[in-house]
Parts: structure tokens; C-alpha cells; sequence
């Protein structure tokens, strides 16, 4: 590597950080995209709701987006990111392996880690059989036996989702008091609740058993829960005063109160799927570029309206 600044570092190889590399490279910026492989959907294995990859596998997808992002000289680092900082007009980068990255601006993808609940033998089934997202993954499992688990985070909502997938469903709460709000939806979506403590979750011929206190077991074809996520920053602190991007997001295309930051995917105001994931990564790659532009040639481009907050 040389010594010249590039003009983008991507922190994040999902399908934010992989079409921004895209939009960048083809708007000829000297562009590193740094992944440490430990993406949050690798567990599904494969990926729906992109269009001409609906199903392919996610290391297929991430693998011929290389290829074609090759083309435009994007350089790519598979390597973790232990800090990101200013440092006076420029950002550095610091990687575990590759150390310092000098570049003009950043763009942040690195996504989220799902915080999945204490539940014995629930991470062994996430994603073979536990899932998050119904459109990622009802399908496949079409007029099956859901079971939904609300006892960690509140998934009445999901339940109602998934009618249009089964009409067989089952909701968990395990021991947790339902307000009446939850229980109205409930009612109204046809789901039976089952309010016992869940003690455990196994694989089973027909897809998931879950274990209750007492001995009863229920099997499912499939378990879909609701998750808290924490957002993967660790190595914008402590230039990051705050709990998360979203917080000093201040537009749509991924700008942030941070000078020269941006931020793309799961960690922007974002719904969490991959084709809007994308999406998020385009328009941050826009935005680079054309602010890219204002700092080259003052004047050339109209100046941006004051920042939302």
C-alpha cells in the first residue's frame, strides 16, 4: 500500500459496504473495503429478497461482489478494525493486520451482533430452525407450526406478521406478564399463548422442540423471536460520544454530525434487510462523492441544508 490518503475507507463487507464500494469504484475514488468476516446473517447461510440472488448462498454473493467491484480498483482488506479516528483534516483506520489507513472519509457498515436470549440450545438452532426475520424465512416454511418466542423481547407484532405464512402459531411468553395491549393483538391475530417458562430449545425431526417446566415439550417446524441488537462501534470510541450511529445520523444518505463519517446498513436509520442495507450503501456512496466535489471545487455543487437532528 502507499502512502496516498484514500478518498473512502468501508469498515464493513455486507451489501452496504459492498454496493458503496461499487458506486465508489465506478465514480473512479481510491476506495479500501475492510471485513472481518464475522457478519451477523452468515448463520442463515443463504439470502432472500435480492433480486437475481434470491436464495444464493451468502458467501457466493459476497464472493462474486468482489469480483465485479475489482474491476473499478477497489482494494479489499479481509481484516479487523481496532479503531477508527480523526486525525486533523483526515481519518485513519487501523487495522489489526494492515495497520493504518489514511483516507478523507469513512463509511461505517460494520452492522450489528444479535443478542440472542438465555435460552439453553437456542445459538445452536439460530438460523437452521430459529429465526429473526419472516420474510427472510417463512417462506421456506410455509404452512408449517410456528412457534414464537416473546419472552425476551415483546414479538406480538411478529406473530401477527407471520399469519400470512401459517395459520398455525404458538406464542411464548415464557412466565412474562403480558399487558393487555400484547394480549389484545394476540387475540386478534388467532395466536394462542403459552405462558410457561421455556427451559430449552433442541433440534427435533419436525424442527424445533422446545422444553416447558414440568416436562411438556412442543415441537414446531420452525421458531421465530424478536432480538435486542447492540451496534458494533467499539472502534469509534471515544471519538463516538453516544450510544449508537443512528444518534448523530443527520440525513438520509448517511451523513453523520462526525466529520468525514458515514455510516451505511444496519447501523443507519435503516430497516434491517439486505436489499435496503444496499440501498443505504448507494446513496452513502453518493453523498461521499459529491461532498468530495465541494471540497475539490468549492462552489461547484449546491450547499447542503442546515443538518436534521
Amino acid at each position: 500500500m502507499t502512502a496516498e490518503a484514500y478518498d473512502t475507507v468501508i469498515v464493513g463487507g455486507g451489501p452496504a459496504g459492498l454496493n458503496a464500494a461499487l458506486y465508489l469504484g465506478r465514480s473512479r475514488r481510491r476506495v479500501a473495503l475492510v471485513d472481518s468476516g464475522d457478519a451477523r446473517n452468515m448463520a442463515a447461510g443463504v439470502m432472500h429478497n435480492m433480486l437475481t440472488n434470491d436464495g444464493v448462498s451468502i458467501a457466493d454473493f459476497r464472493a462474486r461482489a468482489r469480483a465485479e467491484i475489482s474491476r473499478y480498483g477497489v482494494e479489499f482488506l479481509d481484516d479487523e478494525v481496532i479503531t477508527v479516528a480523526p486525525e486533523g483534516d483526515r481519518l485513519v483506520t487501523t487495522a489489526k493486520e494492515a495497520g493504518a489507513l489514511t483516507s478523507r472519509t469513512v463509511l461505517y457498515a460494520a452492522g450489528v451482533r444479535s443478542k440472542l436470549p438465555d435460552v439453553p440450545g437456542l445459538a445452536a438452532l439460530w438460523g437452521k430452525g430459529v429465526f429473526e426475520c419472516p420474510y427472510c424465512h417463512a417462506y421456506e416454511v410455509r404452512d408449517g407450526s410456528f412457534g414464537v418466542y416473546g419472552g425476551a423481547v415483546p414479538g406480538e407484532c411478529l406473530a401477527a406478521t407471520l399469519t400470512a405464512w401459517t395459520s398455525s402459531l404458538t406464542y411464548l411468553s415464557d412466565r412474562r406478564e403480558l399487558p393487555e395491549e400484547e394480549r389484545g393483538f394476540l387475540a386478534a391475530s388467532g395466536v394462542e399463548t403459552v405462558p410457561d417458562e421455556v427451559t430449552g430449545v433442541s433440534a427435533h425431526p419436525d424442527g424445533v422442540a422446545v422444553e416447558l417446566a414440568g416436562g411438556r415439550s412442543l415441537s414446531f417446524t420452525a421458531l421465530f423471536l424478536h432480538m435486542d441488537t447492540e451496534p458494533r462501534v467499539e472502534p469509534l470510541r471515544p471519538w463516538l460520544q453516544a450510544a449508537d450511529l443512528t444518534s448523530v445520523q443527520t440525513d438520509e444518505r448517511g451523513r453523520t454530525s462526525l466529520p468525514r463519517l458515514y455510516v451505511a446498513g444496519d447501523l443507519g436509520k435503516n430497516m434491517q434487510q439486505a436489499a435496503m442495507a444496499a440501498a443505504s450503501g448507494g446513496l452513502a456512496a453518493m453523498a461521499i462523492n459529491a461532498d468530495l466535489v465541494r471540497e475539490d471545487r468549492p462552489g461547484a455543487l449546491y450547499d447542503l441544508p442546515p443538518a436534521a437532528h
